[in-house]
């Protein structure tokens, strides 16, 4: 009888073990949730953290708490998370930066991209070439022949070292062969500012975050860096129309420390992608929550190995490399 017992205790332990993870789950949240941006405020990540945060906010009666932990090219934030509890109450919400691009920026790294479990993408994040109104250009063209007049006179603002617009800053001037002095602040916030404050001359800015400034004259907007037009603007040319044959987009992305329960990570997708459908959230974001096919965690870890891959060649031709 004791023996038969033995036998049965490790499988009672385990249904205990799945039941209150489940319940945990049906409960969860009950208090307040941490959502960790890796980057300085205003850039489009925060943004689509801070319409997200208010979304899940309203829908659970939980707090969620947007916290901007920027430096160390995102490092810093991205590591708090990979250390944190995974039990849902800490989320990383990040840009390609702190999963897929750091990876191959650093040599040493104090966390690696297994050690965050995907939740749910929240928007692709389209890059535009903008300029301070006082650079006489209005076309890449006329830019990259200011540029190449004025050898070491124009400033490119980056959204920090590695980041993605750091990156296209980079290409850019590889491809058009110019002579541009590069400035990295802790976030596409921080760089916009001063490139409206006229400290900075140009900038890759995600679009959300640009288009405010655009609309008020306080910068100039040359080109989109993706495929093809972008809906929102059908007037503004590619780079690749511009004679840069080049593009990129980013995203913005919610992910779990590992080992948080699957229960746990489905239903945060679940009501997110719930909240991507919702008029409101997609105007602000940019986007119907469609960029990224079923948008589960299953398919986006497979998207971000996709992207490792890509940012490995990225930041090879960008020269970036940490010690």
């Amino acid at each position: 009888m004791i023996h038969a017992f033995r036998k049965i205790l490790p499988c009672l332990f385990a249904g205990s073990l799945l039941a209150a993870v489940s319940a945990g789950a049906q409960d969860y949240p009950v208090k307040t949730v941490r959502m960790v941006v890796p980057l300085a405020p205003g850039g489009g990540t925060d943004i689509a953290a801070r319409v997200t945060a208010q979304k899940l906010t309203e829908r659970w009666g939980q707090q969620f708490i947007v916290e901007n932990r920027p430096g160390g090219g995102a490092t810093i934030g991205a590591e708090l998370v990979a250390r944190a509890a995974p039990d849902g109450y800490t989320l990383l919400v990040s840009s390609p930066s702190a999963v897929v691009v750091n990876p191959w920026l650093f040599r040493k790294l104090a966390y690696d991209p297994k050690d965050f479990v995907p939740v749910a993408m929240l928007a692709p994040t389209y890059y535009v070439l903008i300029t301070h109104p006082s650079v006489p250009a209005a076309s890449v063209k006329e830019l990259v022949g200011v540029a190449r007049q004025h050898p070491g006179k124009l400033v490119l603002a980056s959204g920090g070292l590695g980041a993605p617009s750091d990156l296209m800053g980079e290409m850019f001037k590889s491809l058009t062969k110019i002579d541009a002095i590069t400035v990295q602040y802790k976030g596409g916030g921080h760089a916009i500012t001063d490139l409206i404050g006229g400290q900075a001359s140009m900038m890759f800015a995600d679009m959300i975050a640009a288009l405010p400034y655009v609309a008020s004259k306080r910068v100039r907007l040359l080109a989109v860096a993706t495929v093809q037009r972008l809906a929102q603007l059908p007037e503004v040319p590619t780079l690749i129309e511009s004679g840069v044959a080049y593009d990129a987009i980013g995203w913005s992305g919610v992910f779990a420390p590992a080992r948080t329960p699957s229960a746990i990570v489905a239903k945060l997708n679940g009501e997110l992608r719930s909240i991507l459908k919702l008029a409101d959230v997609q105007a602000k974001l940019a986007s119907d929550g469609t960029a990224f096919g079923p948008n589960t965690p299953e398919s986006l870890q497979a998207f971000v190995k996709s992207e490792l891959a890509k940012y490995e060649t990225a930041v090879k031709v960008s020269g970036r490399r940490l010690d």
